[in-house]
């Protein structure tokens, strides 16, 4: 549930406002005033960094960056001051940043404490106070340093790590809860320098309950306890491991009720998933139009502090059919908003001014070779009809090979679902949730129950992204919210076999990937969707001859392997375990096409990948 703390201090006008309303307009609802957040310096050097046509302008660029989606991690005030847990610097200093692998930025309108890329400004649509939450540019942004150059590449995979992100946050708030000189510090400045014992309390007990959240997050989300700690670490996260805990552990208010997230894959790159007809790794998502691409981001901030609350309907209601009740602090709008660049974003083309020129020669061989052996799943898209609709091809996991814990938990993990027994899983349409059923179908059957909570402006976010861009379509909302669902509902199920079925001992028989066009891939590393091959020429030997280790973290980029140097980095990536077995989530084997070619012929196909 939305149940963001009173936090007093901040901003005494807007109670002053909601009391002045109540009084003089007791039928209408007050309209609240959100916290004012002023402008301070960003901390630390901010790199100069330059940037590819990829078809945003940079007006454009900087409201992807920092346009809120309903994340909610921490007031914003407090992330501007917040201490690291270990020193007097600040969190948010770019060095830490930097460290953790987000991007730091300067401080601008729209980034008023010069948080790096990603970390939105968003106020609270109850109380109008202001939270830093993370958007899609946080985990959909990268750069990559070549010699003296820093290249920005819009849409793709970050190399951050957020689960220590997450780890350092929570130790930040508890070194500040019981360090009295950091807390100290830490109530001046988000105080501004107010004495007041009363405010100081209250800051106190604010804090406790922020901190009691965030260990709680970090608990609910805990490896099992023979994980080695850094498993998920650069570059990868379970996503969908965080989503299926939104649902069961927090909506549903039941932490014990959850599935360890130990399945980390590679962040997908953005350019091409508005034109594709399915998204996520395992193809488990329909990309309806209007409808599709909002169902996806609300769950997808769910994942990322976006909170969500499913609770038992009042029994006068359960009577009329209305068996639960939602609420999020989702920005539907901002959802829609961001959808509709995303929907224009262009793929990066090798930048030859900053890179090594492509051997042409090499490439046309590669091109010929591409044809034989990796267009049937990754089809060929020229550039001038990128932003065109395309159909995905789908692998069965048995097929390809690759490692299928994803697959299998998105499909195979069970959880409680309580009080939502014996109700239909999608609320319009399908089967009724038996007490212990797929946990996946939790947060979905959320996600629904906010878009019929909110059926205009779901209607208007999705026409938003519908109508952008060149290929923008005169959709009309003719068609009402619950028509639109079933039929996105419908088109989901088509796409996840009954797993009750097809689940067997945790493997997802049904299971399939995505095998996406490769427009940009070379800015993407590292490879397969569990990010577990370090660049394109290592993806292309035998599985045996692929690197068991590497490095992982580093934004130096390898223009002849295409991927990231492997000999240095922030963490070290372990395919196999102590015993020389495979580590379930990190396998590389699998993905065999272009394996047989010869060296020569390699390198040629490398070269044309280069070059889409």
């Amino acid at each position: 549930m939305d149940k963001p703390p009173v936090l007093q201090y901040i901003n005494t006008a807007i109670i002053c406002t909601l009391l002045l309303a109540s009084c003089t307009s007791p039928t209408n609802k007050p309209e609240i005033s959100k916290e004012v957040v002023e402008q301070v310096t960003h901390s630390g050097q901010v790199p100069k960094r330059v940037w590819l046509n990829q078809g945003w302008s940079d007006k454009l660029r900087q409201d992807f960056w920092f346009t809120g989606q309903g994340s909610q991690i921490i007031p914003y005030s407090w992330f501007t001051w917040l201490e690291q847990p270990d020193s007097t610097a600040l969190f948010r200093d770019s060095e830490h940043m930097e460290m953790l692998r987000y991007l730091p930025s300067k401080t601008s309108a729209n980034n008023p404490s010069g948080l790096p890329i990603g970390f939105a400004l968003h106020h609270n649509q109850q109380t109008g106070q202001a939270w830093v939450g993370m958007t899609c540019a946080a985990c959909h942004t990268n750069q990559l340093d070549f010699n003296d150059t820093k290249i920005l590449i819009e849409g793709a995979p970050t190399l951050a790590n957020f689960v220590l992100f997450f780890s350092r946050l929570n130790a930040a708030l508890e070194a500040t809860l019981n360090d009295n000189q950091k807390f100290n510090r830490f109530a001046k400045r988000v105080l501004k320098g107010s004495t007041s014992a009363e405010l100081i309390d209250d800051l106190r007990e604010d804090l406790k309950h922020v901190a009691l959240a965030t260990a709680e997050r970090q608990t609910v989300n805990a490896l099992p306890a023979h994980y080695p700690e850094d498993f998920t670490s650069y570059a990868r996260l379970d996503a969908f491991g965080n989503i299926q805990n939104a649902g069961t552990a927090f909506a549903l208010d039941d932490l014990n009720n959850k599935n360890a997230p130990t399945a980390p894959v590679s962040y997908p790159f953005l350019w091409g998933t508005h034109q594709s007809n399915v998204v996520q790794w395992n193809a488990s998502a329909p990309n309806v139009p209007v409808i599709g691409p909002l169902v996806r981001n609300i769950g997808e901030v769910v994942g990322v502090f976006g909170s969500l609350a499913i609770e038992e309907a009042p029994v006068w209601q359960r009577v009329w059919g209305k068996h639960a009740r939602y609420s999020s602090t989702v920005d539907i709008q901002g959802l829609g908003q961001l959808e509709a660049w995303v929907k224009t974003l262009l793929p990066p083309a090798w930048p030859e001014q900053y890179l090594p020129g492509i051997d042409t020669n090499k490439a046309a061989q590669g091109k010929l070779l591409y044809q034989d052996n990796c267009a049937n799943c990754h089809q060929l898209i020229d550039r001038k009809n990128v932003l065109k609709d395309y159909q995905a091809v789908t692998v069965p996991v048995r097929t390809i090979g690759t490692d299928p814990t994803m697959s299998n938990n998105a499909s195979c993990h069970q959880a409680k679902t309580l009080f939502l027994a014996g109700t239909k899983t999608d609320i319009l349409i399908g089967n009724k949730f038996d007490a212990i059923d797929r946990a996946i179908d939790i947060p979905v059957n959320g996600v629904v129950g906010l878009v019929l909570k909110h059926p205009i402006k779901a209607i208007e976010a999705g026409l938003v992204a519908e109508r952008a861009g060149p290929n923008g379509k005169k959709t009309t909302a003719k068609k009402s919210i619950e028509e639109r669902l079933k039929v996105y509902l419908k088109n989901r199920h088509d796409l996840s076999p009954d797993t009750d079925v097809d689940c067997q001992d945790g493997f997802y028989d049904a299971g399939v990937y995505k095998a996406r066009p490769l427009n940009g891939i070379w800015a993407t590393a590292p490879y397969l969707h569990n990010g577990s091959v370090p660049n394109l020429w290592s993806l292309l030997q035998s599985p045996e001859l692929r690197p068991d280790t590497f490095w992982v973290g580093s934004r130096q980029f390898d223009p002849v392997h295409v991927g990231y140097i492997t000999h240095k980095g922030m963490n070290e990536f372990n395919v196999k375990q102590g015993n020389g077995d495979v580590m379930p989530g990190n396998s590389n084997h699998g993905h065999l096409h272009g394996t047989t070619l010869s060296n020569d012929e390699k390198w040629q196909l490398v070269e044309f990948l280069k070059t889409l």
